[in-house]
């Protein structure tokens, strides 16, 4: 990237860049061997240890020594790993001879060995201990060099770990060559090492270990290689050992745990049952409902339908877990399994409203419209007062397409006792009238609230009456306040009397004035009978002797007391 022309000339610019760009030591410079950079730098950056350590690296013995020579900042261990690394023989012996300090020869054997530095290895052997070697001997195994095992195995070590990490990485001919050395303990060198063998998909050294290992650990080799799916091993395994059901459910288990398809298939077409005791069959169907329940619980689709066929579980649980996991694939082709193989469980339409109800909690609009679109038969009902609360439109609006009348019933009674407004017209709209008016009996609003004249508007005016002698006999003072100067004497007088019979004063109060005598003698002598003493308060000044000379005779004595007085100053 060039600096734009009209910085170029700028002297204080081209500094600042410079000095943005320059490195902060001369190491680099000094080990790539340029030497323009080195006399044009060399004085004004930093020269390190970085500089010897570089050097080593690229096997520069000259340069090495000349900064010896010439330079006091010398070397650190990087010098010596990367010798090491890279086979640099000569110069390590030189490092050895001049920078001891620094040396850190554990560490330099082990990567020498990583990379079969044979010479190398052999140069560092007399410098660490015995039990120093054996780290080496571990990574020479893991990359393959039998050449360096062949070299350092004069002397006894302990190889378990270096057999294992063979076996781990696939080396065959390492693990061959340990075993021709007498390292073929079933128990110290084989069971472990095929395990590993297992894991990576190593069927080479399987082949020179199953034999060699006991059928509890061909088991374990089953149940890993399912788990890594490795489906190579399991085909293997399963050709060439006998291998018990229950250590094959176990493994299809593992498969189906982490989603291999492939392995899982394979193990489901050994696993026939083949008899046994009860207690081992029912626990073979435990192991095959489990790698179920764990692929729907992991989204893995393909091995939901491998295995719906063979479970015991019923899908009713399944279909929670899936939910529950926002597996909506999954859920969706469950439900479409049930519906079209009329493969329904007891509890199957109690679990489809419970799923309706968390999609509708969750405010999962796509779960939603699986239920909606593949459900023949849906309880609503909870999902949509859970929309409800939740103000969710949308939600709303998806289960109403499916509902029926009594759930959309119950959703109408929640908007109205909760207020929601927005959720009332939609709801409105799919109502009956009969919905509507119990909907109205249900609210507990003033006379000034919207909602009440929103359900109003939506009534046949006929109602009207109806809806008002209702309101005065529960005690619906609003619904009394915003149909009042609709209603006929008549309906006045009739609506006095049911609030006095049940009580309701406020709603008495309201309308007393608008009633005639009749209505209000009925009244008074029906709240004196049910021991009303606010009603029997309220009108006993409206009545004539004759009414509350009955009210005396036929009330309590609250009622009683409350009278006598009144009837004393009428006589």
């Amino acid at each position: 990237m060039a600096l734009h022309e009209s910085f170029q000339a700028l002297p204080p610019v081209l500094d600042l860049v410079t000095s943005f760009l320059l490195p902060r030591t001369i190491d680099c410079a000094v080990y790539n061997r340029l030497d323009r950079l080195v006399s044009l730098y060399g004085d004004s950056c930093a020269y390190t240890v970085g500089a010897m350590d570089g050097a080593a690296a690229k096997g520069h013995l000259d340069l090495v020594q000349w900064l010896h020579t010439h330079r006091t900042e010398g070397c650190s261990s990087v010098a010596f790993i990367k010798a090491s690394v890279n086979n640099h023989l000569q110069l390590l012996e030189w490092l050895y001879q001049f920078y001891p300090q620094v040396a850190n020869p554990t560490e330099e054997i082990v990567k020498a060995a990583e990379c079969g530095n044979t010479e190398i290895i052999m140069f560092l052997h007399s410098k660490i201990r015995r039990d120093q070697v054996e780290p080496a001997l571990e990574a020479a195994a893991a990359n393959g060099h039998v050449e360096v095992l062949n070299a350092l195995l004069n002397r006894p070590y302990s190889m378990r770990k270096s057999f294992v990490a063979a076996a781990a990485n696939g080396q065959t001919q390492v693990v061959q060559f340990l075993l021709e050395r007498g390292f073929n303990d079933r128990f110290s060198f084989v069971n472990p090492a095929l395990v590993k063998a297992a894991e990576g998909g190593h069927c080479e050294v399987i082949s020179l270990l199953f034999h060699k290992s006991d059928a509890y650990t061909i088991g374990d080799s089953l149940i890993a290689a399912a788990a890594d799916g490795r489906e190579a091993v399991v085909t293997l395994l399963l050709e060439s050992c006998k291998i018990e059901k229950m250590t094959i459910a176990r493994a299809l288990e593992k498969a189906a745990e982490n989603c291999h398809y492939d392995a899982l298939k394979l193990l489901l077409e050994n696993f026939n049952n083949d008899g046994g005791s009860n207690e081992k069959w029912r626990a073979q169907v435990a192991s095959i409902d489990l790698a179920f329940t764990s692929a729907v619980e992991r989204g893995c689709l393909e091995i939901v339908k491998l295995l719906i066929d063979t479970i015991s579980t019923p899908l009713s649980d399944v279909l929670i877990v899936a939910g529950a996991n926002y597996r909506l694939d999954v859920l969706g082709y469950i439900i479409d399994y049930c519906e079209t193989r009329n493969a329904k469980c007891e509890f199957y339409y109690q679990t489809i409203a419970d799923l309706a109800e968390m999609a509708a909690t969750s405010r999962n609009i796509d779960m939603a419209k699986i239920l909606v679109a593949q459900c023949v038969i849906l309880n609503t009902g909870g999902a949509l007062r859970i929309a409800v609360d939740n103000d969710d439109v949308e939600m709303l609006r998806v289960f109403l397409t499916i509902s029926s009348f009594v759930y959309i019933r119950g959703a109408l009674v929640k908007a109205v006792k909760t207020n929601r407004v927005e959720m009332l017209e939609i709801l409105i709209e799919r109502a009956t009238p009969c919905m509507i008016e119990e909907a109205l009996m249900q609210v507990g609003a003033t006379g000034t609230s919207s909602i009440p004249k929103m359900l109003l508007d939506r009534c046949d005016p006929g109602s009207y009456c109806r809806i008002f002698d209702n309101a005065a006999g529960q005690g619906l003072i609003g619904l009394i306040q915003l149909l009042q100067d609709k209603m006929e004497r008549h309906s006045i007088r009739c609506a006095v009397i049911s609030a006095a019979i049940r009580g309701h004063a406020d709603v008495v109060k309201e309308l007393m004035d608008k009633c005639d005598l009749t209505g209000i003698t009925c009244a008074f002598e029906m709240a004196a009978l049910r021991g009303y003493v606010d009603i029997v308060n309220l009108l006993r000044g409206r009545c004539e002797a004759d009414s509350i000379g009955f009210a005396i005779s036929a009330g309590d004595a609250d009622i009683v007391r409350s009278l006598r007085s009144k009837r004393a100053r009428l006589e």
